[in-house]
């Protein structure tokens, strides 16, 4: 989107270390949040029920908070 490699991207702004391990190393405690969010972008149902098991969510709470952060999102465009 930028065009350039995602670390150089991150580098010019001031996130927590846990953000980043997430978003560069795919580790960490908001690893498997990311990775339940890029399954609902993808629509991958599997890891979607795998992910959200494990984070002891139902599919009805990831949903809802899904279709909040979509809300939101349109915000920024208004």
């Amino acid at each position: 989107m930028l065009g350039i490699p995602l670390d150089k991207a991150l580098e010019s702004i001031s996130l927590p270390e846990t953000v980043l391990d997430a978003l560069l190393h795919h580790t960490g405690v908001l690893a498997p949040f990311l990775e339940l969010t890029k399954a609902c972008e993808s629509a991958n149902d599997e890891v979607f029920a795998r992910t959200a098991t494990a984070l002891r969510l139902t599919s009805q709470q990831v949903n809802w908070a899904h279709l909040q952060a979509l809300a939101w999102a349109e915000t920024l465009t208004d």
